[in-house]
């Protein structure tokens, strides 16, 4: 029972705690069952406020016993990558000098977590600062893949990956500014989301360092990682929308003409775009996937990539708003020079969102790969990444397929989809118009007829 309790979603432990046909002490003790039986060998949640949890689930079960409802996640445990602030448990973005770091206030989306009921289970690795795609924490330690301990789960919200496949926690907020969403999403054979951005607020992410003004003002985004679709959507309607603390936030976009079925969804795809190959495997997941969607009579069209999306332009445009932004030493150049690239890359990207959103209007969905490669054994960050027998270089490889939505905003969801020979998750990746992110939610739902629903990896 314990074991199928941890393998529910987050809608449906909520539904099972309203209706009381378990307690929020209960799935508690489920989870830290199953987080001390399998976290050891994962690494994935390295701050554990169980003390804390047990507390507040009697409380939770009280409250509701006595009529009284906290929101749509009332007793329901989630976790936290270790960059986003949590009041009162450790957070410290794996960067030493945080290690003992425990802030005094919420992130304003762990926020509204707690505020629709939820109860924090504990923080997820991450490498430092958030900036790698896999997970090796100078201060934690590495996180394995629950599909194969020798594998990397990606990074940079690896642990959150990693614990949500492995049933210690039924939904993560994690966040990305380059694919550290959906890289874990696909290793790992779960659903993630990057949200429109600028639709869900970053405040209290680090980077930046606590009390340090804000200077990420594009690429990066929070959002939700999960066993189901539903689960995404859930919890984009509790933590998006406007921040009083970050005026750059958007309204809701009103959600209007609900999808019906995936026969009236546009759909373009592509096995790969850029100057990164996909494996064999990746490519012929796709080409299945469309063919699948053809034969139940959707609108399906082959699509190397939009107009005007050369890879140099992509790659050079990201890097200089990113190293910008994050105040990475660019020592060939002056601090002139480097606002001046800056300013450009900000123009360029203008361009490049225009003709992203001229080619996704004739489309609802455009399915790419996720990352060229499944999930690749542990090694040493710039170590090059194989592909058919083939080396490309590690960052240009691992972020192929998912820096550039973060260059141009646009909403990206991860489904898993199938598997590779040697066993490994290959998922897939549904990219929407900016702002579209309920309606590609819809479809993303929808398409789970085709693509299947989550499965636990073997011996959990």
């Amino acid at each position: 029972m314990t074991n199928d309790l941890v393998f529910l979603a987050a809608h449906q432990l909520a539904k099972a705690i309203r209706d009381r046909q378990v307690s929020s002490t209960e799935v508690m003790f489920a989870y830290l069952s199953q987080i001390a039986q399998h976290n050891p060998a994962l690494n994935a949640i390295v701050t554990l406020d169980a003390e804390n949890v047990y507390e507040r689930s009697k409380a939770a079960d009280k409250a509701l016993a006595q009529g009284e409802n906290w929101g749509v996640l009332h007793g329901v445990p989630v976790t936290i990558k270790d960059t986003l602030e949590t009041k009162g448990i450790r957070t410290t973005s794996s960067y030493e000098p945080l290690a003992d770091y425990v802030p005094e206030q919420d992130a304003t989306v762990v926020a509204r977590l707690r505020a629709a009921g939820a109860i924090i289970l504990g923080k997820t690795n991450t490498p430092q600062l958030a900036s790698n795609f896999q997970t090796n924490s100078p201060l934690f330690g590495r996180t394995n893949n629950p599909w194969n301990h020798e594998c990397t789960p990606g990074g940079s919200t690896g642990g959150g990956a990693s614990a949500i496949a492995a049933g210690l926690s039924p939904l993560e907020l994690g966040s990305d500014i380059g694919g550290s969403i959906r890289v874990p999403a696909h290793f790992c054979g779960i659903f993630g989301l990057k949200p429109t951005e600028h639709r869900v607020s970053t405040f209290g992410h680090i980077p930046e360092l606590p009390g340090r003004p804000k200077t990420i003002r594009y690429l990066q985004t929070v959002g939700p990682l999960a066993r189901s679709v539903e689960d995404l959507r859930l919890c984009l309607s509790l933590i998006e929308g406007p921040d009083p603390r970050q005026s750059f936030v958007l309204p809701i976009p009103i959600q209007v003409n609900p999808v019906t079925t995936l026969q009236s969804c546009r759909f373009a795809w592509t096995e790969g775009f850029g100057d990164i190959p996909a494996t064999a495997e990746t490519k012929a997941a796709l080409e299945k996937l469309a063919s699948s969607l053809a034969d139940i009579g959707c609108c399906v069209e082959q699509h190397k990539q939009p107009p005007n999306f050369e890879s140099n332009v992509v790659r050079n445009t990201y890097l200089n708003i990113y190293t910008f932004e994050l105040g990475l030493s660019q020592p060939d150049l002056t601090q002139t020079e480097q606002q001046q690239r800056y300013l450009c890359a900000l123009s360029d990207r203008d361009i490049l969102i225009a003709n992203m959103e001229a080619f996704l209007s004739n489309w609802d969905v455009w399915l790419t790969p996720v990352v060229p490669v499944p999930a690749f054994t542990h090694r040493q960050p710039g170590e090059p990444i194989e592909v058919d027998g083939y080396e490309f270089s590690y960052l240009r490889a691992i972020g192929a397929y998912t820096t550039i939505f973060n260059l141009t905003g646009n909403p990206a969801v991860v489904l898993p989809f199938t598997q590779s020979q040697s066993g490994l998750p290959i998922g897939v990746q549904l990219v929407g118009r900016r702002g579209s992110d309920m309606k590609l939610l819809e479809i993303a739902e929808k398409l789970t007829q085709v693509t299947d629903f989550f499965q636990r990896p073997p011996g959990y």
